[in-house]
C-alpha cells in the first residue's frame, strides 16, 4: 500500500509544526516503506500570499481557510496524488485540502483539535472574519466526515467531532502522539534526580498562552521562601522579567542542530520538572518530551491537556484559575516528599513507554489505514 502524507508545510522538514509530521512520516515509513510525503502542498506564492493578508489584516483574514482556494489546492494535489498511484492520503491538521481530497482518494484526518473547540479558545481563531470562521468550520466538518477514518490525538477533540459535526463514532479513533524525539535519542531513565536544586523546565514560544508569568511568579515565591529552586526557559524570551539567580533564560533551542540538541538534553537530563501552566492547549507534544526523560509535567487542567497528562501518573494538573501560590506549593510538597516524586518520575517515564510514543502511535494506526482502502467513501453535504 503506497501512503502520501500531507502537512501544512514539508512534512520532512522537522521544524514543521513543532516536528510532529515528521515524526509521523519517519514513523509509517517503517511500515510503508514507499511512502510519499508531498513537500509543497500548495503552490509556491500561497505561504507568503497568506503571511500578507494575516499582517495586513490584524490576522483577519487568513487565505488558509478560503473555501475556493482550499477547493482549487486540492484538486491540483488530488491530480498529483493520482498520477503517482497513491492508495490513501493521510492529512496532518489541513483540513482545508483534506475537506476536497476526500473526495477523490481515501483520506485519513489527522489532528488534534475541531474548529468548535478552536473559535472560543485560541485568539487567532477569534479573529477570523465572519465569513472565514464559518469556512473554516465547513470545511474541518467536511473533512471529518468524508475521511474514511479521523484520529485525534485526544479524547477531548474525538468527542467533539462526534458531538458537533455527528461523526460517526466507528471511524473515530483516539490514537496518542509520541514524543518528538529520535529513537536514538531516547535518554535512559532514572528515577531519582539530584536532590540539592528542584530545577524546573519551561518550555514554549508564547510566553502568555503558556502561562510563563505564572510559573515566573511561582518560582520568586518558592526563592523568596528560601527554598533552592531554579526555572529554566526555553524557547521565549519574555520582557520585563525581573533578573534573579532563580530563573535562567536561554532562548530559543534550535533541536535540529546537534548543538541544540545537545543544549537542550543537557537542560533536561538535570531536571525536576517540566512546568507549563498552560491557559490555552491541544495536545502539547513538550509532555510526551518531558515524560521520556522521566520528568513529571506540573500543568493546567484545559482543552486536552487532561488526555495527554494524566493526574498523578505522569504529572499533575491543577484548575485553569488556580495561582502561582497553588503552583508553588504543589511543587514544593512533591519535591520534599522524594519517595511521593521518585514514584511519580517511575510512572511519567512508563507513561512515555506504553503510551506517548510513535511505535505505539504505529501499531494503532496501522490497522486503521489497511482497512481504510477498501471503504467507500461517505457522501457529505
Amino acid at each position: 500500500m503506497r501512503l502520501a502524507v500531507i502537512a501544512g508545510a514539508d512534512p520532512l522538514n522537522v521544524r514543521t509544526w513543532s516536528g510532529t509530521p515528521y515524526f509521523m512520516t519517519k514513523t509509517l515509513q517503517k511500515r510503508f516503506p514507499e511512502l510519499l510525503p508531498v513537500r509543497s502542498p500548495r503552490p509556491s506564492w500561497f505561504p507568503h500570499l497568506r503571511r500578507a493578508c494575516l499582517k495586513m489584516t490584524g490576522s483577519r483574514l487568513d487565505i488558509y481557510w478560503s473555501y475556493s482556494l482550499a477547493s482549487r489546492n486540492a484538486q491540483r494535489l488530488a491530480n498529483s496524488l493520482k498520477a503517482e498511484r497513491i492508495d490513501v492520503a493521510v492529512c496532518i491538521a489541513n483540513c482545508s485540502l483534506s475537506a476536497f481530497l476526500a473526495e477523490q482518494l481515501p483520506t485519513i484526518h489527522v489532528s488534534d483539535a475541531t474548529v468548535p473547540l478552536m473559535i472560543d479558545y485560541y485568539a487567532e481563531f477569534a479573529r477570523l472574519s465572519k465569513p472565514l470562521a464559518q469556512s473554516a468550520l465547513r470545511l474541518d466538518r467536511q473533512s471529518v466526515l468524508r475521511s474514511r477514518a479521523s484520529l485525534f490525538s485526544t479524547q477531548w477533540a474525538a468527542s467533539s467531532a462526534i458531538r458537533d459535526y455527528g461523526a460517526d463514532p466507528s471511524r473515530v479513533h483516539v490514537v496518542p502522539w509520541g514524543a518528538n524525539i529520535p529513537a536514538q535519542e531516547v535518554p535512559r531513565h532514572s528515577a531519582s534526580a539530584p536532590n540539592d536544586v528542584c530545577h524546573l523546565v519551561f518550555i514554549g514560544v508564547d510566553w502568555e498562552r503558556k502561562g510563563g508569568a505564572i510559573a515566573a511568579a511561582a518560582v520568586s515565591r518558592l526563592a523568596a521562601a528560601g527554598l533552592a529552586v531554579k526555572l529554566h526557559i526555553i524557547g521565549a524570551n519574555p520582557e520585563l522579567l525581573p533578573k534573579t539567580d532563580s530563573i535562567i533564560v536561554h532562548g530559543f533551542i534550535n533541536k535540529s542542530t546537534r548543538e541544540g540538541r545537545l543544549e537542550f538534553d543537557s537542560i533536561m537530563s538535570q531536571a525536576s520538572f517540566l512546568f507549563v501552566p498552560t491557559r490555552q492547549d491541544c495536545s502539547p507534544m513538550v509532555f510526551p518530551e518531558a515524560n521520556a526523560y522521566g520528568l513529571p509535567v506540573i500543568t493546567t487542567a484545559t482543552g486536552g491537556v487532561p488526555d495527554v497528562v494524566c493526574e498523578g501518573v505522569n504529572g499533575h494538573l491543577l484548575p485553569i484559575d488556580a495561582t502561582a501560590d497553588a503552583y508553588a506549593d504543589l511543587i514544593w510538597s512533591i519535591w520534599s516528599d522524594r519517595s511521593r516524586y521518585e514514584q511519580l518520575r517511575k510512572s511519567s517515564r512508563s507513561r512515555y513507554d506504553n503510551v506517548l510514543n510513535w511505535n505505539t502511535w504505529l501499531s494503532a494506526v496501522t490497522p486503521i489505514l489497511l482497512e481504510a482502502v477498501g471503504e467507500r467513501v461517505p457522501s457529505c453535504s
